[in-house]
């Protein structure tokens, strides 16, 4: 990496391919031990022009990669798929650039301890393993950055080492390299610096006021600037005398705050890491009491060694209860002082004095740590304007225009995981305590939403209860409100602290706010927002009252949902509410309803309600959309038909369980299917809704069928028959029939299951009703192959194809094709059978069908097996192994013995 990109295994050098190849290798490498995603990988390697078939490239190469690895002797578990890309063990394999990192972390941590000699000595052989520009022959975007940040963090190594070795009393030995790279950068201030203090020490003094010149000239010549305040002051003490000839400095300023107790964040703290070197600014940000100032300063004090030159630190009051946020030219005026420029030699106008300032940073590695940033103006004028420094700065804000204008990077912190929160209350009333009560704690970090602020309050208050548990209890008796997290301090008060970030909204903002405490499930859509109220959401995001979960979807943690509920209950009237209320149900109703027409338009339809005004439902163009839109938010519908039953709105309820049953029934969620019509069961009987009842049971008989419930699918459809009698309804009896017959083959009993198939084509006929005739001959040429009568089977399973076909109904054609195949394998044809079972396969993937699709080729595979195709066989049942395991455990297990 230090250098051209290759491998050597034990052996010899490792052939792995050409620069695509070196680039995907490169960029795993540069993330090692962290997950790249493919879209990462592509940009990596074709920057922003890649082929038609990219993510399918990188797959390719990203296998004979580890081939190559793994036959040039560098073990099989180099590179590991982890969603959503690859990840490089960091373990696994030596390489340069790592060893390079580790003797530079070495070296620092010696001359931390004072022990030059070894430190610049460890630091040389670190120096050693360059042989080259850095990725040298890649020419990405990427790469090309990432070459930079390495150039840049080979530099400082040598500007560090050189300083430690004037420190030793070599002058004379590095003024000759420290000359071919002052040739090599000539703009770099500090080589410059340390080649006029290594040739004064050699005794080269008038060579030295010659190194300074040449600097001044080409500065104002080519940039028209002046050296910087460092390299002035060598100057002057190089004509004045004497000079102490060392690499260091005066005695940093070290003010960073103390370190608070701290738990995990360990991916943040590798991330932050991994910035080292590539930025100069890092923004911090997340809502109030995630902990980003703990995080900050932990990190901080963790690498402050690898800033010589000390640390900088003030807090901002961005967002505080203890005043206005503090003027920068405040900040700035503390930052000199620190920096001991005396009070004469500070200019009179802000713009001096920041280049004052920027200057003094110039050609120093310095951490400078920003608290509480209110905005990007309060802080731009604080960053460094050169490399070597770093400025880490929190905020609530995200602080966007630093990102832009800067080049920030930015690092959302989120709420803690339930094994950090743990940790963070063992820390506070102590391990022993927690072990006590391990189920209480778990309730406890719920009850917090795992933030640290809360977690915090809720361990002072905890630990003078008698058990955790009583405290848990009122707690949750509190639930709803922010009660149990009132502090008289102003700083640890959990409402108190919300509220900072709510009194900064515009109204439409804070009024948005309020609504999203309606909100259903985890996360909700920008367009079910949008059906609340068509407010300001990035304004919500940018105060950190409001989180992105993706591309289009936001959630507040719980605590945060409790204060937008106590503010909506407090501002908000109850008509008002309850409009919104109904706004977001109708929109899950109509959007689901119109997913679900996309995606099964031969499904007879129900009369839904008119939907509230400025609901928006979605609308989808392909039934590949409306599929992606039941996978996103089928989980949020099936809570919005219990939550509309539980607020009276039984109609509602219904409705929408009726429009959930085709996703749920081809995507394999059978219990939640069975479930989410209990539900809607309950609000039709509710409403009295005899239709609606009817509909839920013979949903609830299909899901039971499905998870191997025949006692408890009979004991749904009954009632349902008997409600569709009663209201005369042919065609939902008709229907009821072929679900009865699919009962009773499902147990074996063909002959029952025959009968009754026989019974529905007769009603559909009688009735004249054309619409079922294709289902009708499906089930009784089904029940025909079951019973072994094959060559009738085979003629009613085509009529049932032919008709579907002209019904346009794919779902019921797939049916009747997936029956058709099997009475072919069982009369022995199997090449029809197979072309068959392979045009199932194709229609139910377009469908989305995932039952269908393992069922289909578990088939096929046992077609392939009575054909004698061993080999296609296996194939076939371990595809369809992959697709049950996850719908179908028992047909599964039937296909695992098989493989056997």
């Amino acid at each position: 990496m230090l250098g051209p990109v290759e491998a050597r295994g034990p052996e010899s050098a490792i052939a792995f391919g050409g620069e695509r190849a070196r680039s995907l290798l490169a960029c795993l490498l540069l993330n090692a031990g962290r997950v790249v995603s493919v879209e990462q990988l592509i940009d990596a390697v074709w920057d922003d022009q890649p082929p038609a078939g990219a993510r399918i490239q990188v797959q390719n190469r990203v296998s004979t990669l580890r081939n190559r690895l793994r036959e040039g002797g560098l073990g099989d578990e180099v590179i590991l798929r982890r969603s959503p890309g690859y990840l490089l063990r960091l373990d696994a394999i030596p390489f340069d650039l790592a060893a390079f990192d580790a003797g530079v972390a070495r070296a620092e941590e010696l001359g931390a301890a004072g022990r030059i000699a070894d430190a610049s000595a460890e630091l040389a052989a670190a120096l050693e393993l360059w042989h080259g520009p850095a990725l040298s022959g890649l020419d990405t975007a990427y790469l090309r950055a990432a070459a930079q940040n390495l150039e840049e963090r080979h530099l400082r190594a040598l500007e560090t080492r050189f300083g430690w070795e004037l420190d030793l009393g070599r002058p004379t030995e590095v003024v000759d390299e420290l000359t071919v790279l002052v040739d090599q950068h000539p703009f770099r201030e500090r080589f410059v610096e340390l080649l006029m203090l290594a040739l004064t020490g050699a005794g080269r003094r008038s060579e030295a006021v010659d190194a300074y010149q040449n600097l001044r000239k080409r500065l104002a010549a080519e940039l028209g600037l002046d050296p910087g305040v460092a390299v002035q002051r060598v100057f002057r003490a190089v004509l004045n005398g004497p000079v102490t000839v060392s690499g260091n400095r005066r005695p940093a300023p070290a003010q960073l705050p103390a370190d608070l107790p701290f738990a995990g964040r360990t991916r943040q703290l590798d991330e932050l890491d991994a910035l080292l070197g590539a930025r100069s600014c890092v923004v911090i940000t997340g809502t109030a009491g995630v902990g980003k100032s703990a995080l900050a300063v932990h990190w901080a004090r963790r690498v402050a060694s690898r800033f010589p030159d000390g640390q900088l630190y003030v807090g901002l009051r961005g967002f505080s209860t203890r005043g206005q946020p503090l003027p920068a030219e405040e900040a700035l005026l503390g930052f000199l002082d620190a920096l001991e420029v005396p009070p004469e030699d500070i200019p009179a106008t802000h713009q001096a004095r920041i280049g004052l300032y920027r200057s003094l940073l110039a050609g120093r590695r310095m951490l400078i740590l920003l608290d509480d940033a209110h905005d990007a103006d309060q802080v731009r004028d604080l960053l460094p304007g050169a490399p070597g420094s770093l400025a880490v700065v929190t905020s609530r804000d995200p602080l966007a225009g630093l990102v832009v204008s800067e080049g920030a990077a930015q690092l959302a912190l989120r709420l803690l995981d339930p094994a950090e929160a743990r940790v963070l209350l063992a820390q506070r009333i102590g391990a022993d305590r927690l072990d006590e009560e391990p189920s209480a704690v778990s309730a406890l970090i719920e009850e917090c939403s795992r933030l640290p602020l809360a977690l915090a309050v809720a361990a002072a208050r905890a630990a003078s209860s008698t058990s955790l548990a009583s405290y848990v209890d009122r707690l949750r008796a509190a639930r709803g409100t922010l009660d149990a997290f009132t502090m008289s301090d102003r700083a640890t008060d959990v409402r108190g602290v919300f509220a900072l970030s709510y009194r900064t909204l515009s109204p439409d903002a804070a009024r948005l706010f309020r609504l999203l405490h309606l909100r259903i499930g985890g996360a909700i859509s920008t367009a079910a927002v949008a059906a609340l109220h068509a407010g300001q959401l990035d304004e919500l995001v940018d105060a950190q009252l409001v989180s992105r979960v993706g591309d289009e979807h936001y959630t507040t943690h719980d605590l945060l949902h409790a204060y937008a509920g106590e503010l909506a209950r407090e501002i908000d009237t109850e008509p008002d509410r309850t409009a919104a209320w109904h706004r977001l149900l109708d929109h899950y109703l109509h959007s689901a309803a119109a997913a679900d027409r996309m995606i099964y338009p031969a499904r007879p339809p129900i009369e839904l309600g008119t939907p509230a005004d400025a609901s928006r439902p979605e609308q989808f163009a392909t039934d590949t959309a409306a599929m992606a839109w039941f996978a996103t938010e089928y989980q949020a519908a099936i809570e919005a038909v219990r939550l509309a039953a539980e607020t009276g709105e039984h109609r509602r309820s219904s409705d929408l369980a009726w429009t959930l049953s085709t996703y749920l029934s081809r995507s394999g969620h059978w219990n939640e299917w069975y479930a989410v019509h209990r539900t809607g069961l309950a609000a039709a009987q509710q409403a009295g809704d005899l239709p609606a009842q009817a509909r839920s049971l013979r949903d609830m008989a299909n899901a039971c069928v499905r998870l191997r419930r025949y006692d408890d699918a009979r004991e749904s459809l009954l009632p349902a028959l008997a409600i569709y009698e009663q209201l005369g309804d042919l065609d939902a009896q008709g229907r009821c029939f072929g679900q009865l017959a699919w009962i009773e083959e499902r147990e074996g009993r063909y002959d029952v299951a025959l009968e009754l198939a026989q019974r529905k084509l007769e009603l559909v006929t009688r009735a004249g009703l054309t619409g079922q005739l294709a289902g009708a001959y499906n089930n009784l040429g089904w029940a025909q192959a079951l019973a072994g009568d094959f060559e009738a089977a085979i003629a009613n399973c085509v009529r049932g194809v032919e008709l579907f076909a002209a019904q346009d109904d794919k779902f019921g054609e797939t049916y009747a094709r997936d029956s058709l195949a099997y009475a072919l394998q069982h009369s022995g044809r199997h090449a029809a059978a197979i072309a068959e079972h392979r045009r199932v396969h194709e229609m139910s993937v377009e469908l989305g069908d995932r039952y269908q699709q393992g069922t289909t080729l578990h088939r096929l595979g046992d077609t392939y097996a009575a054909a004698g195709q061993t080999d296609a066989a296996r194939d076939s049942w371990r595809q369809a192994l992959t697709i049950l395991d996850e719908v179908d455990l028992k047909d599964a297990s039937v296909v695992r013995e098989k493989l056997k």
